[in-house]
């Protein structure tokens, strides 16, 4: 009995033993920080891996730009135990928000076309792990260190139009805006404040058929004879009633916006907001050389619904500012929009050109010049006809520019204009 009654005690200190170490184990893991007491496992998104450093930031600086610089600031060139560069945006979030983020990210970079692939092949969740960041260099302006970008024809228009002010052929409320670039390079050649937002006028005509066709493709509408018919009369011919007949057809100017935002939010600065009032005095629509480049740019490589009938109604004759009247060659075709109010002038599309070698090269020209103060009817000190002439010389003049050096420079010919002697941005 004895014996019995000194195992049950030794029994019992053991238990209690047991359960005081329990005890202060638990006390002592409420007591530490979270991190310390269990590891919760995050996630970041990953884009890109190669072998090469600088394949990786090339691919990191295409990233950042179309994500824009909320995302940009957290994307980083990282190296992992196997020796290989990635490309990742270091957001440290649960695997099930990082992986919806990422497909939001894949299907921006796909629309883009900075990848070809879709969904997690563009992006995908990864666990977050201690990468070594690679070190960036300090960025200066575009045309100061970007070697993308042809800085002397970019100067030699800055300096053209800095001239035509000191003339007063532009007056100083004139505000320019240009981008050059070819997309057979896949390299842009000249940005002169690109991003500037701007009164699009007619040029809203070339997102709105965007809509139309991304509703098409999804069968919520039909494109029919009429539908064709009001199509081709609001590009080739810049109907406005035929425009507003898209805008009433998808619902509306905030219906139009809003498909554009969902399912194209790389044109930020694209916004429609209003139909074409009577007389077209349309000011409210705003767009920039920026997405007026990514427009034609994700066109030509046909990232955009129905690619090959939009660049149809944009390739049909009718008066340009970046072809007609200069002494481009006429084998030359172009798929363009331009934009006409008091107010602005512009003119933005595709010129296919041939090289020397009879091969087929294509880019892109946007040229705006707008003055906010004309849009007030006291401010217009010459009649409409001749405002507009001025403006579209000037941007005739700048695309004979650009055509002699995307010839020459870019793919080797030689090219000489005799209207001008081989002198175009001359005052």
């Amino acid at each position: 009995m004895v014996k019995r009654c000194c195992t049950f005690h030794v029994i019992l200190l053991s238990m209690i033993k047991i359960h005081t170490h329990l005890f202060i184990c638990c006390l002592i893991s409420f007591l530490l920080p979270v991190s310390v007491s269990f590891a919760v496992r995050t996630y970041d998104v990953s884009y890109f891996w190669a072998t090469k450093q600088q394949t990786a930031k090339v691919y990191a600086s295409k990233v950042k730009q179309v994500l824009g610089p909320s995302v940009a600031k957290q994307i980083k060139v990282v190296q992992n135990q196997k020796g290989l560069y990635g490309v990742i945006y270091d957001r440290d979030g649960s695997y099930e928000a990082i992986r919806r983020l990422a497909g939001h990210h894949a299907k921006l970079l796909h629309q883009t076309g900075i990848t070809k692939q879709e969904g997690n092949a563009a992006a995908y969740p990864i666990p977050d792990r201690n990468y070594r960041s690679m070190p960036s260099r300090r960025r200066f302006k575009p045309h100061r260190s970007d070697p993308t970008l042809d800085s002397n024809l970019e100067a030699n228009i800055d300096q053209y139009i800095k001239g035509l002010r000191r003339k007063g052929r532009l007056e100083n409320t004139d505000r320019t805006s240009f981008v050059v670039y070819d997309v057979t390079q896949q390299k842009k050649v000249v940005s002169i404040n690109e991003d500037r937002t701007m009164m699009a006028a007619s040029l809203i005509k070339n997102f709105i058929m965007l809509a139309y066709f991304h509703e098409v493709k999804h069968e919520r509408l039909q494109h029919t004879s009429r539908n064709r018919s009001q199509l081709r009369q609001m590009i080739q011919k810049s109907a406005n009633t035929s425009t507003n007949y898209f805008i009433r057809l998808l619902g509306g100017p905030r219906s139009v916006d809003r498909i554009l935002k969902r399912n194209y939010p790389y044109f930020k600065q694209t916004r429609i907001v209003e139909y074409i009032p009577n007389g077209g005095r349309t000011y409210r629509n705003t767009t920039s050389a920026h997405e007026l480049n990514k427009f034609y740019n994700q066109l030509w490589l046909g990232n955009l619904p129905y690619s090959n009938k939009m660049k149809y109604y944009l390739g049909l004759p009718n008066g340009d500012r970046i072809h007609d009247k200069t002494c481009i060659p006429s084998n030359v075709h172009v798929y363009h929009k331009t934009g006409t109010v008091y107010g602005l002038v512009a003119d933005s599309g595709i010129l296919a050109i041939t090289d020397s070698q009879g091969k087929q090269r294509v880019y892109i020209f946007t040229g705006l010049i707008e003055d906010q103060t004309k849009t007030n009817h006291r401010n217009r000190s010459q009649a409409f006809s001749v405002w507009v002439q001025h403006r579209s010389d000037t941007l005739r003049r700048v695309s004979e520019a650009v055509y002699e050096y995307i010839y020459e420079v870019h793919y080797g010919g030689h090219y000489y204009c005799r209207r001008h002697k081989g002198q175009h941005l001359k005052h």
